[in-house]
This record gives structure tokens, C-alpha cells and sequence, in this order.
């Protein structure tokens, strides 16, 4: 997921809703809920080298870690398969996020904040989205390109019964025409 940014189209009421969301290495340490005087990037790199030490960070007292690495081997399927989006209820959890994405498994709930251009995560949970946020909101597409790339060029998830022709995408963002023909 790393260096990419996904589209999410979903319905709500009867129009359509986009929002796009980025993973860059940077946001790879909070989701794994450690402590750590190492710089996000830098402990990304190390992770994917395998060279993480148990000096290198701490596992929180709370059982955070623990919840949130149990489903961190999940995190790359989310945005392949169905899925569900809302508003987060900020129930009394003291996290900064603006709305969920979670698997219709209830197995896992990720947090995005809003960014200026893209929407970044905040933070993993071992949730039903549908605990965390309300109302929710079916997905009816997702798509995904590079960071640097001008134009969404793979479809990762479309709901069934649904074309992407048919979906009331903004005219700012871009699909690649191959994946409209395709469909045909």
C-alpha cells in the first residue's frame, strides 16, 4: 500500500461521494500502535529490512500493540474486497480521526484523517466500523495509482451489479479510459 493512493466512491442517500486516501511510509508506525524514538520513516525501513531490534520500540501497557498487530497482516486487503465507510462517533476514544473504513468481516477499522489534497490514516483497530461510526455507508468502488501518477489506473473493488461508467466521479479526477472500455 505504501507510495499509493486509493478512491473510494460510496453512496450516500442517493448521490455518490468520493473521498482518496494516501499510505506513505510515514503513516506505517502509528498504525502498529508502538512506542518508538525512531523517525517514522526510519522505522519503516528497518521493519521492511528486518532490522527492528526490542530496543528499538516499546509495546504500549495498554493493549493497543498487541489489538492493533493482530490485524496489521489483514491492513493490505481492506481496500480489495467490500467494504463499509462513516463518519467516526468519537465516543470517548481520543483519536483525531474523521471517518473509518472497515471490512464487512468486522474483523478490522482504519482511520483516516482529512488532508489538505489526500486523506492520510491515523490509526488501526481490531472494530466493526459499524462501532466506531455512524451512519455507514456502502462502497461502490475503489480505485488505485501511484502517488505520482495523474490517473487512477486500476480498479481494486467494484460492487456487484455496478459499472464504473455509471459512477458520478468528480471531473478533476482521472480513471484511466482502458478501464471503462474494458467493462464494456
Amino acid at each position: 500500500m505504501n507510495n499509493y493512493h486509493f478512491m473510494i466512491i460510496f453512496q450516500k442517500n442517493s448521490s455518490h461521494h468520493v473521498v482518496e486516501i494516501g499510505f506513505r511510509d510515514m503513516h506505517f508506525k502509528h498504525l502498529t500502535g508502538v512506542v518508538s524514538s525512531i523517525s517514522a520513516q526510519r522505522f519503516y525501513q528497518q521493519c521492511l529490512a528486518g532490522k527492528l531490534s526490542l530496543k528499538d520500540f516499546e509495546v504500549s501497557r495498554d493493549g493497543k500493540t498487541e489489538q492493533k498487530l493482530s490485524v496489521l497482516p489483514y491492513l493490505h486487503e481492506l481496500l480489495y474486497h467490500n467494504c463499509m465507510i462513516g463518519a467516526f462517533l468519537n465516543s470517548g476514544i481520543r483519536i483525531r480521526a474523521d471517518y473509518f473504513v472497515g471490512d464487512t468481516r468486522k474483523v478490522l477499522s482504519l482511520g483516516f484523517r482529512r488532508g489538505s489534497n489526500i486523506d492520510y490514516p491515523v490509526t488501526l483497530y481490531k472494530e466493526d466500523v459499524k462501532r466506531l461510526s455512524r451512519p455507514v455507508y456502502k462502497v461502490l468502488a475503489i480505485f488505485k495509482k501511484k502517488y505520482n501518477q495523474p490517473e487512477y489506473t486500476e480498479c481494486t473493488f467494484l460492487s456487484k451489479n455496478q459499472k464504473i461508467k455509471s459512477l458520478k466521479i468528480p471531473k478533476h479526477i482521472k480513471i484511466n479510459e482502458q478501464l471503462i472500455k474494458n467493462e464494456a
